[in-house]
């Protein structure tokens, strides 16, 4: 009896969310207008590397993602025996200063069978227009520089959206 009654109001309720959810965006359209929006947006470049000691790297990726001030990008990076996620939030001052604020957690075991270790990470960057600002998930230690290891480095770049469409002056 419970049953029959669950399964209606479940997509009752279902329904009143997907409602709600379609006001807010109306909403957020009518007091943003899509110029206002495009000019607040946002570009991350993001490249992700895998560099042994000194040398050139072994794997790199690239991304370009599209966001605006204060809603956060993430990155997911997978291997064998470990799992790094990085979520990078960018802020813009009324003045036009950026903070890119990068926060990383890290999953990683020695071996399939032992322990896993956790590792978290938060980092507020003030940074300019287009500088790269590197980010190690792992840290970057000098005291393994006599060992051969590996250090993945995360490489981010912010431009203004609006930027990247506009055409050289021809002088």
């Amino acid at each position: 009896m419970i049953r029959r009654f669950l399964l209606p109001a479940l997509f009752l309720l279902c329904l009143v969310s997907a409602g709600a959810q379609d006001g807010d965006l109306e909403r957020f359209f009518q007091d943003e207008d899509l110029e206002s929006l495009i000019d607040k947006a946002l570009q991350l470049q993001i490249t992700a590397k895998v560099l042994p000691q000194d040398q050139q790297p072994v794997w790199n990726t690239q991304s370009k993602k599209i966001t605006i001030p204060g809603r956060s990008v993430a990155v997911r990076l997978v291997g064998d025996n470990i799992r790094i996620d990085v979520v990078f939030t960018p802020y813009q001052e009324e003045s036009g200063t950026l903070l890119l604020v990068a926060q990383g957690q890290v999953w990683f075991s020695e071996a399939p069978d032992a322990k896993t270790t956790y590792l978290t990470t938060i980092q507020s960057i003030p940074v300019s227009w287009g500088e790269k600002v590197l980010f190690f998930p792992l840290g970057f230690s000098k005291e393994l520089a006599n060992t051969q290891t590996f250090n993945i480095q995360l490489e981010v770049e912010i431009y203004p959206y609006r930027d990247l469409f506009r055409a050289p002056v021809a002088e």
